[in-house]
């Protein structure tokens, strides 16, 4: 056995108290010292009877939080040498980015953060121009409709996750118009992201007049005055410039993912 994880797994593992299932939560620990790079591809877990002795749990729980981990393929069973860690970049699918965005106290750090946010800004805009094609008058009276819900938030002096919780409708709606059921899944698994994301983009912008911008597509677009190559075009535009700021600000975070030292209780 590997003894640095032998040392990890006894003093560095923390199960959260909370109202999810034990098993979950047990995986959620797990998955957490993987995602971050304490339990690396390779390493071994301790025997079922030790680790679950070192966590405080019961073995029946931790057998079940160990099979939700082979289930994402994160951890594998092998005969002669338990259960090993694998590497979730080349074996996990899209689920275990829901399962690190719903985890307490994971700061998914820089690289990853912008990573994600060159994605959005690449990927975005294509997304946009195919839910235009396809939408009727109907639907971009409805999406506007979520802008002016936006704007009457902020006059009320709505959080900006509140606001961003609008935004990520806004999104969900637009994702479902483009018409990909392949897309709608991967937007699902990235929806606790997407809430996160917007509202760190919030606090770095002047969320009114990004309100007004979009809403100004989307008018220009019902009125016919531009297309949906041009709505794509100014939009990759607009982000490329009004994503500086929170650019900037992921980039003064450390690089790798880390757990935050001041974890707290999981109350979800």
């Amino acid at each position: 056995m590997n003894d640095a994880v032998q040392k990890k797994t006894s003093t560095g593992i923390t199960v959260l108290q909370g109202e999810k299932p034990l098993p979950r939560r047990i995986a959620q620990a797990l998955m957490a010292r993987i995602f971050v790079g304490e339990l690396k591809p390779g390493d071994r877990l301790p025997p079922d009877r030790v680790l679950a002795q070192q966590l405080g749990v019961d073995r029946t729980s931790l057998r079940a939080a160990l099979s939700e981990l082979a289930g994402r393929n994160i951890v594998r069973a092998v005969k002669g040498s338990g259960v090993v860690v694998l590497d979730y970049r080349e074996h996990a699918g899209l689920d275990l980015l829901d399962a690190v965005f719903d985890m307490p106290g994971i700061d998914l750090g820089s690289a990853f953060n912008l990573e994600l946010l060159d994605h959005w800004i690449d990927v975005m805009p294509a997304i946009v121009e195919a839910a235009l094609r396809r939408s009727a008058p109907a639907d971009l009276a409805f999406i506007d409709m979520l802008f002016v819900r936006q704007l009457d938030l902020l006059a009320r002096g709505a959080s900006n996750k509140n606001l961003a919780v609008i935004e990520v409708q806004i999104q969900d709606e637009i994702v479902r118009l483009a018409g990909s059921t392949i897309l709608r899944l991967f937007a699902n698994s990235m929806r606790r992201f997407r809430l996160r994301f917007s509202t760190a983009f919030f606090n770095s912008i002047n969320v009114r007049d990004h309100v007004t911008a979009q809403r100004s597509l989307i008018n220009d677009i019902m009125a016919g005055k531009i297309t949906p190559e041009d709505v794509s075009r100014q939009y990759r535009a607009y982000l490329e410039e009004h994503t500086k700021m929170h650019r900037e600000n992921i980039s003064r975070l450390p690089s790798s993912p880390s757990l935050s030292t001041d974890r707290v209780k999981d109350n979800t």
